[in-house]
């Protein structure tokens, strides 16, 4: 019933949208317009090239920007407003040139180019849903003149193997300053293969006040997600060679949901939610006074006011909830009982004296209470002020809770209802340095220091534009050191199955890249980018799943070539990622990663924009990791060495005023080649599937 009555509504809001007589509405010339890749490029941008002088821009009735997490400052960026490649924008596979998941979408996610990984978290156990959830500088806030809402919806397969994501965006302005909206996004993906299913629910609400003085954005989040988790097919010979005499289970006759899988009536719930609040107060007079007439003295304000400084306050809680369950009895067979001897000296297995411990049911919590005030003199209240300098503290209080698990002679068992609770804090007082005006030079610099931890940080960015016989090439450097204490949750570990307290040193690490723009021809759009970094003391989970530390350095590599070619209606856009580690233990990277894109783009009746091609994902062979779902950590494996298989697929785009579909086949060449087709180890990638989804945008 609740089918019928998603297709009801959605058939109706589509009639709506195609049927409403709407003004196209331009977005300001310095934004770009061509599909979400154009947002992920502007992310990746360093900060100073990122910030927009908004006294030189025009921004039309809707325009949208998002902030940095610290300071609250408003960075532009265009709206997803994708008119090509629509269908990547709503695939895990478009999250990035080449992504491990599970297979469904929803599905814990990681990005195989190394410089893609963002920092562990304080909660590990949340970064392999980092796809999935937001924080403060991932939301999107909006000044619209009337009305905006959006309505995304996307579904793959059926019967017991469905997909589906419903996403919907509503936002308005109360008045010219005051901007509230709401997000919703729900995620019911039954899976291809047995015991992997997600069901997940996200909504936020958000506010934004933007005066002439006083600023402030404000975005609650709210995270229920819930895997149910096979740990991976039995034999990845079901998928290399599936004819191969050694499977001899007789119920597998060429069906994914008929592979056997090694775990079953297992689940992982993640809760959480973010609350925070950003406030700017600018400092000084913006009035002026003028001669009305001879007698007559008038107050206005003054044109093209910068402030002499800024005050910011911002306040984030966020607390976030795991729990692990299963009532399955095999799990001994994958899960030896294993803790840390006091002496730090090796692991001590505890499995023969405690065969199958039934129910697990652990819970692990964080929470964090954060406060940042910062005095900020802004670039270019005074002609000779070039650049913009600003004091921070914060203060940061957070807390851990595990279960408590006693070790008797040699076997494992819970205290009910207790928990171990850590209480850490952290004082970081810091500046930043920069210049975000100008054509020619721009640049951020940024030092901060933990008072009572060991944590330091100090990076810097610094933009360019270089004019070569006319041709203007922008070019951006980005460099950075940081000492990094290990999260609570590396350290310690407690659970019916493993139990650890460790003593990691501090990773150090030290960047240095950047990136080209070339010119762009009539035929061709060119970027390289690349950076090396340095990495000492690199905590990672090794091949029994377990943490481990890399007792000296590890160096990592990476080029980037972006090139689109164009020649009339043909297109032919290409991602290529060169990589190296010294350590393929510690780092295991594949040495090539490609996404390419072939199409044929043109207008229908001059309203209705058409894209048809076909793109594909591919990696050269490496030592895939694989996922564990009792600690949710990527773990480097060394059984067997999996790729060069492309995941293909075929599409349609089309995209209509305020209207996207796509429908496409996805994983064309499954069963061909190699056959290795696996995003990470023992998990396959779907099989070949139809998918489709479309996007209504609604602006009265």
């Amino acid at each position: 019933m609740k089918k019928y009555i998603v297709l009801l509504f959605l058939f109706f809001a589509v009639f709506s949208a195609l049927t409403a007589q709407l003004k196209r509405i331009p977005l300001p010339s310095n934004v770009g317009t061509k599909t979400d890749s154009a947002r992920v490029e502007i992310d990746k941008m360093s900060a100073s090239a990122r910030t927009i002088d908004t006294t030189k821009i025009q921004v039309p009735n809707i325009y949208v920007w998002k902030i940095t997490p610290r300071l609250g400052e408003r960075v532009f960026v265009p709206r997803d407003s994708a008119v090509l490649d629509f269908h990547q924008s709503m695939l895990v596979d478009g999250k990035g040139v080449a992504i491990g998941y599970l297979g469904n979408i929803g599905s814990p996610a990681q990005s195989k180019v190394f410089f893609e990984r963002p920092e562990t978290s304080r909660f590990i156990f949340m970064d392999a849903m980092r796809f999935w959830r937001k924080n403060p500088e991932d939301q999107y806030f909006y000044n619209t003149k009337v009305p905006y809402s959006e309505v995304k919806y996307q579904s793959g397969g059926g019967g017991q193997s469905a997909e589906n994501r419903f996403q919907a965006e509503l936002t308005m302005n109360m008045g010219k300053k005051l901007n509230v909206g709401f997000d919703f996004d729900y995620i019911y993906s039954r899976g291809f293969y047995t015991s992997l299913s997600n069901k997940e629910v996200s909504y936020d609400f958000y506010a934004s006040y933007i005066g002439d003085k006083y600023k402030m954005h404000a975005f609650f989040h709210n995270n229920n997600l819930t895997n149910i988790e096979n740990g991976g097919i039995k034999d990845t010979l079901y998928i290399t060679n599936p004819d191969d005499p050694s499977i001899t289970n007789s119920n597998f006759k060429g069906n994914s949901l008929d592979i056997p899988t090694r775990v079953k009536d297992t689940w992982n719930r993640l809760r959480g939610r973010h609350l925070y609040v950003t406030n700017r107060y600018d400092l000084g007079d913006d009035s002026e006074e003028y001669q009305v007439n001879d007698s007559v003295v008038g107050v206005r304000k003054k044109k093209n006011y910068i402030p002499l400084a800024s005050a910011i306050l911002t306040t984030h809680y966020t607390d976030q909830r795991r729990r692990v369950s299963t009532i399955f009895s095999g799990m001994d067979d994958i899960y030896p009982s294993m803790l840390w001897n006091n002496d730090n000296s090796e692991w001590v297995n505890l499995n023969n004296s405690n065969k199958y411990i039934a129910d697990m049911n652990d819970y692990m919590s964080y929470y964090s209470f954060k406060n940042t005030l910062a005095l900020a003199m802004n670039e270019g209240f005074r002609k000779w002020t070039k650049f913009g300098l600003t004091a921070f503290a914060e203060y940061d209080m957070r807390k851990y809770s595990m279960p408590v698990f006693q070790v008797n002679e040699g076997s494992v068992s819970g205290i009910p209802g207790f928990s171990e609770r850590v209480s850490e804090n952290a004082l970081l007082i810091g500046g930043v340095l920069s210049k975000e005006k100008g054509r020619y030079l721009r640049y951020r610099a940024t030092v901060e220091k933990d008072l009572l931890n060991s944590d330091y940080r100090l990076e810097g960015e610094i933009s360019t534009m270089l004019n070569i016989k006319n041709k203007d090439f922008a070019v951006r450097g980005r460099a950075y050191i940081k000492n990094i204490s290990p999260s609570f949750f590396q350290n310690n570990f407690s659970s019916k199955y493993w139990n650890w307290k460790r003593d990691f040193d501090d990773t150090h690490r030290f960047y240095i890249g950047g990136e080209i723009d070339f010119p762009e021809l009539s035929f061709s759009k060119t970027k390289v980018s690349g950076g090396v970094e340095n990495i000492k003391g690199y905590i990672y989970y090794g091949e029994n799943g377990l943490p481990t530390q890399k007792s000296g350095d590890v160096q990592v590599i990476s080029l980037r070539l972006d090139q689109n070619f164009e020649a009339g209606i043909l297109h032919w856009d290409n991602q290529v990622v060169f990589q190296h580690s010294e350590d393929q233990v510690a780092i295991p990277l594949p040495k090539l990663s490609i996404y390419t894109n072939i199409y044929l783009t043109t207008k229908l009746a001059k309203v209705l924009t058409l894209q048809l091609g076909a793109d594909a994902h591919y990696h050269s062979k490496y030592y895939m990791p694989g996922y564990d779902f009792l600690t949710m950590q990527f773990y480097n494996q060394r059984d067997m060495e999996l790729g060069n298989f492309p995941i293909t697929s075929a599409y349609l785009n089309l995209h209509l005023k305020y209207t996207r579909f796509f429908v496409m086949m996805y994983n064309l060449t499954n069963g061909m080649g190699n056959s290795e087709s696996f995003s990470l180890y023992r998990y396959p990638v779907n099989p070949r599937v139809l998918k489709l989804g479309i996007s209504w945008r609604f602006n009265n």
